[in-house]
This record gives structure tokens, C-alpha cells and sequence, in this order.
């Protein structure tokens, strides 16, 4: 299947979907999913086992990390990321220096540049889309960030954070696409095994 054919059914998948969530992601829908995942976080054992974990603060339809933010803060180097150009960087979490960004209306770290931890060191990143499959395919907003991210940390674990909404059958996948391995639910923790 071409590239062209696989963006457009991207486009059409990524409307379908967030159609689907705006009629049924309330914000009460969504404090319940991100308690239920953020619970199942804390017993996933390669979390446990970290003790470099790159998260998100959350958008608006993303699952709610702020529980694991705050209470992992000290235990564990916690690391969210920043768009700089056509890619994100990642930087300690420091609640006292995060901002709303001009682009994404999201909070992202103040840190300086020299300060973006080196990817080699995160063992394991908690992942945000807006569907993924159980074969381990992750369709995200589109503009390959996290794609380009993990070209650039390939030994991490990534880990998909979402809703059992977000679950489809299968995603359309470009050759740079970069597998999950687990994904993370309200439902359950499924590992992927393609």
C-alpha cells in the first residue's frame, strides 16, 4: 500500500476516532480512565522495575498522568517532553517550571536546551495517541514525534497509555511507524506479541 493511501486512511481513521471521543470523553468519563490506568501503571512490573520513565502531561482527550507525576516525583526520574522544531526532547519533570506552549496549548518544561536528558538513559515511556492496536501499531496527532524520538532511543520500553475506546483492530502503519511493545488501558495491560 502507498505512503499516500496509508496518510489518507490515517486522516479518515483520526476523524472517525475523535468524532467517536467527543461524543463519549466527558471529563468525568476521563477522570475515571486515567484513575483505572494510572492504577495499573503502578503494578506494571518494567515500571515498577524503572527508574527513568518518560511520560506527557496530558491534552485534553489523553489519558490524565498527574497521579503518576505526583507521586512517583521523588521517587523515580520522571521526564516529559518538549516540541523543539520536528522533534521532542525530553527534560526532568519540574511542576514549578512548566508552561502552556503557543503550539500544542500543553505544559511543557522551561528547561534549557543543554538540559534535554540524553535518550539513552530513559528505560521506559509512557506514550499517548489517538488509537493503537494490539498488534502494537500507535496512530498519534500525526507529525511524528514520538516516531523520530525512538529512533533515537530504541532500547527503551514504550508503553501505550489510553482508553479501551482507543483500542481498534488495526492501524494503517508506514514502514517508520515504531511499534509498542505493552499497551495500557482502563480494561487491562495487554503485551504485544507481533
Amino acid at each position: 500500500m502507498s505512503s499516500d493511501r496509508v496518510r489518507e486512511e490515517k486522516k479518515v481513521l483520526r476523524r472517525a476516532i475523535r468524532a467517536k471521543m467527543r461524543s463519549e470523553w466527558t471529563e468525568e468519563y476521563r477522570q475515571t480512565i486515567s484513575e483505572r490506568v494510572c492504577r495499573q501503571i503502578e503494578t506494571f512490573l518494567p515500571f515498577v522495575r524503572s527508574h527513568c520513565v518518560a511520560l506527557y502531561c496530558a491534552l485534553p482527550d489523553e489519558v490524565d498522568l498527574t497521579a503518576i507525576l505526583e507521586q512517583y516525583e521523588g521517587e523515580k526520574r520522571l521526564l516529559i517532553p518538549r516540541v523543539e522544531g520536528d522533534d521532542i526532547n525530553f527534560y526532568t519533570y519540574q511542576p514549578e517550571s512548566l508552561i502552556t506552549s503557543e503550539g500544542y496549548k500543553i505544559l511543557e518544561p522551561t528547561a534549557a536546551t543543554e538540559e534535554a536528558v540524553d535518550p539513552t538513559e530513559i528505560e521506559l515511556v509512557l506514550v499517548p495517541g489517538v488509537a493503537f492496536d494490539l498488534h502494537g501499531g500507535r496512530m498519534g496527532r500525526g507529525k511524528g514525534y514520538y516516531d523520530r524520538f525512538f529512533v533515537r532511543c530504541p532500547h527503551a520500553l514504550r508503553v501505550a497509555v489510553t482508553s479501551s475506546l482507543q483500542i481498534i483492530e488495526q492501524i494503517p502503519l508506514e514502514p517508520w511507524d515504531e511499534p509498542m511493545h505493552y499497551i495500557i488501558s482502563d480494561s487491562q495491560t495487554y503485551e504485544v506479541r507481533d
